[in-house]
């Protein structure tokens, strides 16, 4: 007869194979590891690739330079900053020179943003004023007139 205790589904193999099985799972469990560290590694690699690569674009630098860069420098900022620093090395400007070229290009902006702030525009009677002073045949000062005479309408 049947009772609560008996397990109809209780292995007597497992019981008496407790460390072999425990081997078995583990190597299951460290070959798991492995692969998933291949891919781990497999995915730093490419995406220090695509940094790099990316960095380069943005300095405008030749992308052959990559074999140099060394393999420990990972993050973009690094990398940017190695290049900043060996720039001369490879015959191509610092990230300074750029910055110049912007503050001058900024100061130039500025110039022209006050001095047109400060400008006075003619009117239209002042325009209109020059335009007939600046006349030199009858027909000009003519098509000058007509056209005065229709924005009076």
């Amino acid at each position: 007869m049947a009772n609560q205790y008996d397990d109809d589904d209780f292995d007597d193999e497992v019981v008496d194979n407790g460390p072999a099985n425990l081997r078995k799972a583990l190597k299951r469990a460290e070959k798991e590891r492995n692969a998933l560290q291949e891919q781990l590694d497999a995915v730093k690699s490419n995406l220090r690739q695509r940094s790099v690569k990316d960095v380069l674009e943005t300095k405008g630098v030749n992308s052959k330079i990559a074999a140099f860069i060394p393999s420990d420098l990972e993050a973009p900022e690094q990398i940017a900053a190695w290049l900043d620093e060996y720039a001369d090395v490879f015959g191509f400007a610092q990230a300074q020179s750029e910055t110049t070229e912007t503050s001058e290009n900024d100061a130039a902006i500025q110039r022209i943003e006050s001095s047109t702030n400060n400008a006075v525009t003619p009117g239209r009677d002042a325009d209109l004023f020059n335009k007939i002073a600046s006349a030199t045949t009858k027909e000009e000062l003519a098509q000058i007139m007509g056209h005065a005479a229709q924005r009076s309408r």
